[in-house]
């Protein structure tokens, strides 16, 4: 039986984004970049949403390369992630084994391509947009995350973000007033477990 990515999540900073691209389903780990169509529909979707655009010479974004650069970033950051908020939980977890792996892989993709930006009239206002030239849009995607991700991990919201514990889940969210889960699916999922737990002990 075939599972489908869930979509892209464009509700949220695109390093939590990318985070968030391994999910679990009955508990069983899943990766919404293992397929290459599945991880164009995320490079499309992300790169919109940060306001990236390709420039005539852009490359193809459907390469494996492409894929296992913006994975590598992924797992590097799923690996800061939980280090800094002490992550209890198994499932999911990176294969970066450190810290300093993870620093390592972040600063390379920061570097790995060239993006700039650009100012584009958008009725009477004038918008930013980021331009690449001369590689593939998930690769330049990949380096606008990985600096996005450097001025999140050194900003005072990185002490917000939260692994969201509920059963079954392998998001992680930045915590606001009241919010205690990455979505209200979860926090119906929590409050369930607890409730069985109790009924259990008595």
């Amino acid at each position: 039986m075939t599972t489908t990515s869930p979509a892209p999540r464009v509700d949220e900073p695109a390093p939590l984004a990318l985070v968030n691209t391994i999910w679990i389903d009955r508990n069983e780990v899943h990766d919404a970049l293992a397929d290459v169509a599945d991880m164009h529909t995320w490079v499309r979707a992300i790169g919109e949403q940060c306001g990236l655009t390709p420039a005539i010479g852009s490359a193809d974004d459907r390469s494996t390369d492409a894929a296992a650069h913006l994975s590598d970033l992924r797992n590097a950051l799923r690996r800061l992630a939980a280090d800094h908020t002490h992550d209890p939980r198994s499932l999911g977890r990176s294969s970066v084994p450190d810290s300093a792996t993870a620093t390592s892989i972040v600063n390379t993709a920061s570097a790995m391509s060239t993006v700039w930006p650009e100012l584009q009239p958008d009725g009477r206002t004038l918008m930013r947009r980021d331009v690449v030239a001369g590689v593939s849009f998930a690769d330049a995607l990949t380096t606008v995350i990985a600096q996005q991700a450097i001025y999140l991990v050194t900003s005072p919201q990185w002490d917000l973000l939260r692994p969201c514990v509920a059963p079954g889940c392998a998001y992680f969210f930045m915590k606001t007033h009241r919010r205690e889960w990455c979505s209200a699916v979860c926090g119906n999922r929590a409050r369930v477990a607890r409730h069985a737990q109790r009924q259990r002990a008595h």
